[in-house]
């Protein structure tokens, strides 16, 4: 196999490198031999792939395509740097990097990554690295500095003193930049690198208004001006088919519906008017949608909200979370109860049947809407039989 240490094979490696999941593996495998350099070793260091031990890899803010992630995982093991060593056996709708995998790092290997995550030997570990360049780089008390020292950014291919250096220029940076702005200015051209890390910038300015994170993104659809209600809707498509009057059990006169998007409908931030940018379809009523606004932002305006998604344990969770930021939120019962019937039927699919639904965890309380808590949950955790709502279809067979 050819020398591993040229510059094209830095540069490929370092072009890898540039998924988190796979930098976060390389940094903690070259981690392993700063502790014990490769010649003191009885054998090769490793780490294994799961939740405690590389989190990254299992975070989905930061690394949402892991099957494209393994791939690159794949794709570094066939050049000869790492070894995966999964079991035997395993079930075939499991994916790969959820065995639990080993990566072991090869002699050749060692050079070539540390060439591609600039981590030369003899330096410490990079976490030691990280501390003594933001020592060096801001004077500042370990309040402000906490954040960042227990929560360091890793950029492939880019030492800790050059990421520190990032990081103080974003105090020159406009505050009133969006968070992915800044981080896309200051981070060379990378805007997601600050998501989960808000609070710890701010701290850092010294500014905790600064770089907001961006208004959530809501559609809206007001048919009428005399809406009593608002339904909440999970998925878009489902939005669409009550735009276009198909969905039913939603009286146009009395109904606006909203599409929320997921979790990140359930932000605290929805009903602040900086956090939210609202988004009406063409047929929607002007005096409507002008009435919705104003009691959509006025926190202490009561509003009648129904919540509909899918019929699985996502979903009830965010109607859990919906409750906090619309209290009394309930579960529509009209598409709740053509799902559960669908599913009592057999038609539902279960969580493996279903690779984004593999994970879902069965929550440990309730989500305080009493027809939730007394016919969906109690299903779902009998059953685990889900049904995405965009099988919404009338049924006059459930009765009640």
């Amino acid at each position: 196999m050819g020398d591993g240490n040229n510059d094209d094979t830095v540069d490929v490696l370092r072009r890898w490198a540039g998924e988190p999941g796979i930098a976060d593996v390389l940094h903690r495998l070259i981690d392993l031999v700063d502790r014990q350099p490769m010649a003191q070793r009885e054998r090769p260091p490793r780490l294994r792939l799961k939740p405690d031990k590389t989190p990254v890899f299992f975070d989905r803010a930061e690394t949402p395509d892991r099957e494209f992630a393994w791939e690159l995982l794949e794709a570094v093991a066939k050049r000869g740097w790492i070894e995966l060593r999964g079991p035997k056996r395993w079930a075939a709708n499991v994916p790969p990097y959820e065995t639990e995998p080993q990566i072991v790092l090869t002699a050749e290997g060692e050079a070539v990554i540390r060439g591609a995550i600039d981590r030369p030997a003899g330096q410490g570990s990079w976490r030691e690295q990280w501390s003594a360049a933001l020592e060096g780089r801001f004077a500042l008390s370990e309040a402000r500095l906490s954040g960042f020292r227990h929560q360091p950014i890793r950029v492939a291919g880019r030492s800790a003193a050059r990421v520190v250096e990032r990081l103080a220029d974003l105090t020159k940076l406009d505050p009133s930049l969006y968070l992915r702005e800044a981080s896309a200015a200051a981070f060379w051209g990378i805007s997601k690198l600050l998501d989960a890390r808000r609070e710890a910038l701010t701290r850092l300015v010294g500014d905790p208004d600064a770089f907001p994170e961006k208004p959530i993104l809501i559609n809206i659809h007001v048919p009428g001006p005399a809406w009593e209600s608002v339904l909440l809707i999970e998925n878009e498509t489902t939005y669409h088919s009550a735009v276009k009057n198909r969905l039913p059990g939603v009286d146009p006169e009395r109904m606006a519906v909203v599409w929320i998007s997921g979790f990140m409908g359930a932000a605290k931030r929805l009903r602040s008017p900086e956090g939210v940018s609202m988004h009406a379809s063409l047929a929607s009523h002007p005096e409507g949608v002008e009435r919705l606004a104003r009691a959509w932002t006025d926190v202490p305006c009561p509003l009648e909200t129904w919540f509909f998604g899918d019929l699985d344990f996502s979903a009830m969770e965010i109607l859990r979370a919906l409750r906090d930021v619309f209290p009394g939120t309930r579960a529509w019962q009209p598409g709740y109860r053509a799902l559960l019937a669908r599913a009592e039927r057999g038609e539902g699919h279960g969580p493996d049947e279903d690779v984004r639904k593999g994970e879902q965890q069965v929550p440990a309380g309730g989500t305080g809407c009493r027809f939730a808590d007394t016919r969906l949950l109690p299903f779902l955790r009998r059953s685990a039989r889900f049904v995405d709502q965009e099988a919404y279809v009338p049924d006059t067979s459930t009765g009640e």
